[in-house]
Formats: structure tokens, sequence, C-alpha cells
């Protein structure tokens, strides 16, 4: 009810400022990203670090870059908006725990796309080459030592990505319109796209709704970042963990997630629905 008050007393202009935003600051995202690159090769130029360690530690410059522009971008979102008070008031055991069920469950709903694409593949030229293409995303940042791909992929890559598509651009679309829905489906669907692949973008663009609507219920971008680690944890295991087994345990675990995935969504919603009443 607080926040409708807030949104009440926006000006159109403001409204429509806060509807381009997320375009802008995608914009300008790339272009820091491309700045801090300089820098850090640049710096570790200085430190005689060897073009060989670059070119076979990818993931490094990942997580380097995603740590930088993480606190740019926190401080950006923390500058801009006003923090919410959330739908849904949960102790952090019970954030901790939902968030690691909707990871799971959402890799869970992952997977069965997933084989539903590499079924379809064998009769549509148009999924064959998408298949193609998604087995090799990630060949070149598996090179390297373990810890910059976990770094990466684990830790600071869903930190950034939550501080900017949960953070910025969800708090950006709810400060430009008054539809509770909006901003959870817009803020998915560009999450996918962002992801560039046509697979890689279904999925993650339901991920993206799960997580804004998590996001929209309990205000915390600590509990959705560890979804996003968790969901992402599963599939970069430490070769160690890369066995069958490991791989079978998790795939079951992620399908058994999905029906508790849906319960916790309906459980937010109907919680708050009784808070608003």
């Amino acid at each position: 009810l607080e926040a409708n008050k807030l949104d009440t007393k926006k000006s159109p202009l403001k409204r429509l400022l806060f509807l381009f935003l997320p375009f802008i600051f995608l914009f300008v995202y790339d272009i820091l990203a491309s700045l801090v690159s300089v820098v850090i090769e640049r710096g570790l130029t200085l430190f005689s670090v060897s073009d060989k360690f670059l070119s076979s530690s990818a993931s490094f410059m990942d997580a380097s870059i995603a740590f930088v522009l993480s606190i740019i971008c926190y401080i950006f979102y923390r500058t801009v908006f006003t923090k919410r008070e959330p739908e849904v008031r949960i102790s952090k055991p019970t954030g901790v725990i939902y968030a690691i069920i909707l990871g799971f469950g959402a890799g869970g709903i992952s997977s069965l796309w997933l084989n539903g694409v590499y079924i379809l593949a064998d009769y549509s030229p148009f999924l064959a080459k998408q298949v193609k293409g998604f087995d090799s995303l990630y060949s070149d940042m598996e090179k390297g030592p373990y810890i910059w791909l976990f770094l990466a992929i684990v830790v600071v890559g869903p930190i950034i990505e939550e501080i900017l598509f949960r953070g910025i651009i969800f708090s950006s679309f709810e400060n430009a319109t008054r539809s509770s829905w909006f901003p959870v489906i817009i803020t998915g669907v560009m999450f996918g796209i962002w992801h560039g692949s046509f697979i890689q973008g279904v999925y993650t663009a339901i991920f993206g709704m799960i997580l804004a609507y998590f996001m929209k219920k309990c205000r915390s971008l600590v509990f959705v970042a560890f979804a996003h680690g968790i969901n992402n944890l599963s599939g970069t295991l430490p070769p160690s963990l890369d066995t069958d087994f490991t791989n079978t345990l998790l795939n079951v675990t992620s399908y058994v997630c999905i029906l508790p995935t849906l319960a916790i969504l309906y459980h937010l919603h109907r919680k708050s629905k009784k808070i608003t009443n």
C-alpha cells in the first residue's frame, strides 16, 4: 500500500524516464564493462601478468569485471531507488530455504526445456543449429583453474546480474507503472534476451520471472542472488564432483523441487494478498 502511495506521486515525465532507464542503463553497462576490462588488462600488464594467463583463464576476466561493476551498479541502485518494504516478511532462515528450493526448482524447469529441445533438434534444423551453439557456449570459460569459473558463474556473476536486473531494471519498471505484473514479466523477458542464445534465453526468461517475483515479495537482493547462485552451481561443479552420480543426484533434486517452487510462489502470492486485504 505504501509503495502505491509513492507511485501516485510520480509525474508522467518521471514515469517515462524510469520506463526508458533500463534500456539506457544496459547500453551504459556495456560501455562500462569495456572500460573496466581495459583498466584491468592494463593493471595486470603493470604487474607483469602474462598474456598466456589471460588467454587460458577467460573466467578470471569475467569475474573481475563483474566484481567492479557490482560495486558501481549497487551504488547507483541505492542512490536512485527508494528502498521498498517487503510485501511478505520472511525470516533469514526461511529466505535461504526458499532461495535453495527456487534455485533448484528453476533448474528442473530448465532441464525439462532442454530435454525437449534436444529431442526436437533431431527434427528441426533451426534447433539443431541452436543446440550446437549452446553446447559450445561456455567452452572458453571452462579453461583454466576452476576457482575463476566458480567465482564468475556461481558467486560474482549472479550478484551483478541480480543488482542489474532484479535491482535497477525491476525497480525502474516498478516506478514506471502501477501494474504489479508488468515489471515481473518484462524484467524476465529482458533477462532472457540479454543472454543471447535462443535456447538459453527461454529458460533464463522463466528463471528471471521467478526471481523478479521473489524480489517483489521479499525485497532482498541477497535472497535472489543466492537462489541464482544455487541454480548456476548445479551446472558448474568442480571437476572432482562432476561425476555421473552427482549430476544424476542434482537432476533428480531439481525435478523434485519444481512442485515446491510453484508452492512457494503461490504461498507468497496468497500471503501478500491477505496482508493487503
